[in-house]
């Protein structure tokens, strides 16, 4: 399965006058099973609060949650603890990651992500399991022409 990074979705559902908005949108409204992280959901969701009001982003949050081609990953086990948070957060920052690439990255790999689909290759690449691709680059290697 493949995950999309907070920038392409945001492109796709708020940006829509962006130059990148058609590539986003073959990926996006294509048949291929797809998902994001609950943490790009949120941090979308506050795009969405701050581009078009609370009332939007609640409506963004319930749409991806419904959609049948896309999932939402959450924690398979959630840590019991803050202090295990923390730990599993730092873990991830250690791989050189802000803390909210730290957090997608170990919702990606808990959920064996085989491929990322974000504009921001280089916060990933190298520094998690699974292969980085800009949406171009996808649409390239995984789209028959």
């Amino acid at each position: 399965m493949m995950s999309l990074d907070t920038d392409v979705l945001a492109i796709y559902f708020i940006y829509q006058w962006d130059p990148r908005f058609n590539i986003a949108k073959k990926i996006i409204e294509s048949r291929i099973a797809k998902c994001t992280t609950i943490y790009n959901v949120l941090e979308l969701c506050g795009l969405m609060a701050i581009a078009q009001g609370h009332l939007k982003s609640l409506e963004l949050f319930k749409l991806l949650h419904k959609r049948r081609d896309f999932k939402v990953l959450y924690w398979k086990r959630f840590p019991k603890s803050q202090e295990e948070f923390v730990s599993i957060v730092m873990k991830y920052i250690s791989r050189d990651l802000s803390v909210g690439d730290a957090i997608v990255s170990w919702l990606i790999e808990e959920n064996n992500v085989k491929t990322f689909i974000t504009y921001n290759v280089k916060h990933f690449k190298g520094k998690i399991l699974a292969e980085v691709l800009t949406p171009e680059e996808y649409v390239e290697k995984y789209f028959k022409h």
